[in-house]
C-alpha cells in the first residue's frame, strides 16, 4: 500500500460510505453538464441568429421566427443556470442532512462505533476520520462546481436576461462562499449527528438548523460591509450594482424612507417624503467592487461557525459516550 493511500479509519470511513460519496460524485457530474450545455445552448442560439444574418434587436419581418427561437433558446440557456444555482443553494443543507448527519447518527444508533473503538482508534480519531471523507470530497467538487457555473453564468445567456451577482442564489454559487457554505453545513450536519444519535431525527434537525443559518446569513449579507450612499436627484444604481435602501433625506440629515411612505400613501408617495421634509433623494447600494469584501466576510463568519460546531461535536463525543 502506497503512502497516498486511506489508512485505517480513513479506509474504513471511505469504504463503508463509499455509496453515498459516489453519488455526490454523480451528482455533481450532473450539474457540471448542465451547465455545460446552458453555455452550448446559449452559443447555439447567437450562432444560429448570426447565420441567419439577423440581430436580436432587429425589425426584419423575416427575421421574426429566428429570433423568436434565439429569445426562446437564451430564455432556457438561462432557467438551466438558474436550477443549478438552486442546487448550489441547497447543496449545504443537502451534505449536512444527508451525508454528515445521518452517517454519524447511524452508528451511534447501531453501536457500530464501539467496534473501532475496541481497534485501537480513539473517539476523537474515528470522528475526525467521518468528518474528514466527506470534508475532502466538498473540498475537491465544490471549488470546481464554482469555476464551472461563473464561466457559465458570467459569459452565457446572463447577458442579454441579466442575473445578478447580488441575487441570493447566484451569490452563493461562485466564488468561495459555497466551499464556506458547504462546509459549514457539513460541520453542523456533524454536531447535529452526535448530540441526536438517532438517523431520522438527525436529517429532519439538521436539515432545519443549517437552513435556519443559511436565511440568516441571507438576510444579513448586505450588512457585512459598509454600504456606499448615493445622493441627488433621479438616483440609479450603477451598472450591476446591489441597489438597497431608497428615498429621502431631511436638512437635518434624517432619512425618510422610500418604502415607509410606498406602503402608507402608494399613490402619492413622493409627497408624502416631501410632506415628511425630504429634500434630497439618496440610494444606498453595494457596487460590484463590494463583491469580494462580502464573498470574504461571509466566507470568515461561516468557516468561525464550522470550526465551532466541529469543536462541539468532539466535546460532546467525549463526554457522553464512553
Amino acid at each position: 500500500m502506497s503512502t497516498l493511500a486511506l489508512k485505517g479509519p480513513y479506509w474504513v470511513t471511505a469504504r463503508q460510505h463509499r455509496r453515498a460519496l459516489w453519488w455526490s460524485l454523480g451528482l455533481a457530474t450532473v450539474a457540471v453538464a448542465v451547465l455545460v450545455a446552458s453555455r452550448m445552448w446559449s452559443d447555439g442560439a447567437v450562432d444560429a441568429l448570426r447565420a441567419a444574418g439577423c440581430t436580436a434587436d432587429g425589425v426584419d419581418a423575416s427575421c421574426f421566427q429566428t429570433q423568436r427561437d434565439y429569445v426562446d433558446d437564451r430564455w432556457f440557456a438561462r432557467h438551466l443556470v438558474e436550477y443549478t444555482a438552486m442546487g448550489m443553494f441547497a447543496l449545504p443543507v443537502l451534505l449536512g442532512a444527508f451525508v454528515a448527519g445521518p452517517m454519524l447518527a447511524r452508528e451511534l444508533e447501531s453501536g457500530t462505533y464501539r467496534l473501532a473503538w475496541t481497534q485501537s482508534v480513539s473517539p476523537a480519531r474515528w470522528l475526525a476520520a467521518k468528518l474528514s471523507a466527506p470534508a475532502a470530497l466538498t473540498l475537491a467538487v465544490v471549488p470546481l462546481l464554482s469555476l464551472v457555473f461563473h464561466w457559465s453564468w458570467s459569459t452565457g445567456p446572463a447577458d442579454d436576461f441579466p442575473t445578478y451577482w447580488y441575487e441570493p442564489t447566484m451569490f452563493v454559487s461562485f466564488g468561495i462562499v459555497p466551499v464556506a457554505h458547504a462546509l459549514l453545513g457539513l460541520a453542523l450536519g456533524t454536531a447535529v449527528g452526535v448530540l441526536t444519535r438517532r438517523t431520522v431525527v438527525a436529517m429532519g434537525v439538521a436539515a432545519l438548523v443549517i437552513g435556519a443559518a443559511l436565511a440568516v446569513l441571507s438576510r444579513l449579507r448586505d450588512d457585512l460591509w459598509p454600504v456606499r450612499t448615493l445622493t441627488g436627484t433621479g438616483l440609479s444604481a450603477e451598472n450591476h450594482a446591489w441597489p438597497l435602501e431608497r428615498g429621502m433625506l431631511t436638512a437635518s440629515g434624517e432619512r425618510v424612507l422610500w418604502k415607509d411612505c410606498f406602503a402608507a400613501q402608494p399613490d402619492t408617495f413622493q409627497r408624502c417624503m416631501t410632506d415628511r421634509g425630504g429634500v434630497t433623494e439618496f440610494l444606498d447600494i453595494h457596487p460590484t467592487s463590494h463583491y469580494w469584501p462580502l464573498q470574504l466576510v461571509e466566507t470568515g463568519i461561516c468557516l468561525a461557525l464550522a470550526v465551532l460546531a466541529a469543536l462541539i461535536a468532539f466535546r460532546v463525543l467525549r463526554a457522553r459516550l464512553p
